[in-house]
């Protein structure tokens, strides 16, 4: 054999050595690859599988929708003869003792009328003000809530004896005789208990219950806010809102509540780690619990480990 040709083998044994040893380096690599991308998966599948919730803040409240009766300091002006009101206010208008409301047109001539009190003015009455002047409530039975009201058309005739306006005391503040069924009652209610009112989702103000009673299978009660309510001046039925407890907190299932060393708490996730975490339970309604001991960014494990 040449030396040309030994030299041509040799090279061909080093070429076939090297492709050898990078294929050997390909599949180690690709090995290690696999083995790293098998942990990976296994740690995400663990980690999801730890069914991880972010804590949310939120408010949890005593609350029940019920139909209310407006009470009010009203004093109504009734017609002495047949005839027709002219006034000179503006409905609503708030007039001094002695204000001169208008004149009464009868037969015999037009006849000046004077505020009797201060308050507010209004011609808008509904027949009810007699009977819903002093509310005795061991008395009250749920038949008030189905009186009628009578109201009354502006600058029409009227008879002796119907009603020409009224004064509202605006000194005086407003209150509300509601009543709810007692099974949308499951909290605590008690006298002098400060709540909120709400009209149709907008807050009318903080009243305090003043009285209550258990009666009819339902709850009534007298509720009496700190002043004089002028959207409710020219209502008698309405449909309210009491919100009776109102917290606010970081909100968590019931299954993700845990005890460990006598204390209650939640685990918590960060990153392949989870830690235990003590929690201080405010309130819990409907198998959600209000707390107080966790942060805007933590992770709960709603299926905590044993």
């Amino acid at each position: 054999m040449s030396r040309r040709m030994a030299r041509l083998e040799r090279r061909g044994k080093r070429m076939s050595m090297i492709r050898v040893a990078l294929l050997l380096g390909v599949c180690i690599l690709a090995l290690g690859i696999i083995y790293r991308l098998s942990v990976n998966t296994i740690s995400t599948i663990s980690r999801f599988n730890r069914d991880i919730k972010i804590v949310e803040y939120g408010t949890m409240e005593d609350k029940a929708n019920g139909k209310a009766i407006v009470l009010k300091s009203e004093d109504m002006v009734l017609a002495e003869y047949a005839g027709h009101f002219e006034n000179m206010v503006k409905d609503q208008e708030k007039i001094s003792k002695g204000t001169l409301l208008g004149y009464f047109v009868t037969a015999q001539g037009r006849v000046p009328m004077r505020a009797q009190e201060s308050g507010t003015f209004t011609q808008k009455t509904d027949g009810l003000e007699e009977v819903l002047r002093n509310i005795d409530l061991p008395a009250v039975t749920p038949e008030i809530f189905k009186y009628k009201t009578t109201q009354v058309k502006e600058g029409q005739p009227v008879a002796a004896g119907q009603p020409l306006f009224k004064i509202v005391d605006n000194l005086v503040p407003t209150r509300l005789l509601v009543h709810f069924p007692l099974n949308n009652i499951n909290f605590e209610v008690k006298l002098q208990r400060q709540v909120s009112i709400l009209q149709g989702g907008m807050e009318l103000g903080k009243a305090v219950i003043v009285d209550m009673k258990q009666d009819f299978g339902e709850l009534l009660m007298v509720v009496q806010f700190s002043g004089f309510q002028e959207e409710l001046l020219d209502q008698r039925f309405v449909e309210v809102e009491v919100v009776f407890d109102s917290c606010s907190g970081y909100l968590i299932l019931e299954k993700a509540l845990v005890e460990k060393d006598g204390k209650k708490g939640v685990y918590c996730s960060n990153g392949e780690d989870i830690s235990f975490r003590p929690i201080k339970i405010i309130k819990s309604k409907d198998s959600i619990y209000l707390v107080e001991g966790l942060k805007t960014t933590d992770m709960v494990l709603t299926n905590p480990p044993e």
